[in-house]
């Protein structure tokens, strides 16, 4: 019988065993799980739902677990899950999903909302935010960047740079979430085509942060010194 037409019971079913034999690196097919997503958030079903919430719940808390910053937060794992599902849901839900063809790409951006919980939750929560190394963004080498610079108040002077609101939020996703252009494209089909097409635009956006004398000196950047390579 065709997924769309199981009974929901039946379809959640099939989606669970089927993420089942995923998580085992068995062949799986993802056609349940992407109609079950369907009628939680295209067609609204909260019994569809709670049924994605179950079966999807423990990926999420594994997502939780592999940021580099979770513990830095002190929240429990199952708070993030749930903070994620939540916005996962009011953000695809409706017209929304008819944006995303596959179910890699409603996964992506449910892992893009785990990321972007945590990161908004240490933006909110620390009294000194320090910019680690590794989010020191496209400006200059990581090993340039004062440690101690506050990312609040850097992020605010690359949004000055960047105006435009598609260029800060691939900014975000690239700078902040760490995500790489596959990951971007799959979280956001509607924005960005393809791989080149994000490239190419962070490209252009590290040009443009690299151009800012401000910038410059805030990364300890000499106006006049070459990029390294």
């Amino acid at each position: 019988m065709a997924a769309a037409s199981l009974p929901l019971d039946e379809l959640a079913n099939a989606c669970a065993e089927q993420t089942q034999r995923y998580s085992r690196r068995r062949p799986s097919d993802p056609i349940h799980c992407f109609e079950l997503l369907r009628r939680a958030l295209a067609e609204g079903s909260p019994e569809a739902f709670t049924y994605v919430y179950r079966i999807y719940e423990r990926q999420v808390l594994i997502w939780v677990h592999l940021h580099p910053r979770f513990e830095q937060t002190g929240e429990s794992a199952e708070f993030f899950a749930n903070a994620a599902l939540n916005r996962f849901y009011f953000a695809l839900r409706g017209q929304k999903f008819s944006q995303f063809a596959s179910l890699a790409q409603v996964l992506a951006y449910l892992k893009a909302c785990v990321h972007s919980g945590i990161a908004q939750h240490i933006r909110d929560h620390e009294k000194l935010p320090v910019l680690p190394l590794e989010e020191a963004w496209a400006a200059a080498d990581p090993e340039d960047v004062d440690a101690e610079l506050q990312a609040a108040e850097l992020w605010q002077h690359i949004c000055r740079c960047l105006p435009d609101d598609r260029d800060q939020h691939l900014a975000r996703c690239a700078f902040v979430l760490n995500l790489k252009p596959k990951a971007i494209v799959a979280a956001h089909p509607a924005v960005w085509r393809s791989e080149r097409e994000v490239s190419l635009a962070l490209y252009r956006l590290r040009q443009v942060l690299r151009s800012d004398p401000e910038l410059r000196q805030r990364l300890g950047r000499p106006a006049g010194a070459e990029a390294r390579t």
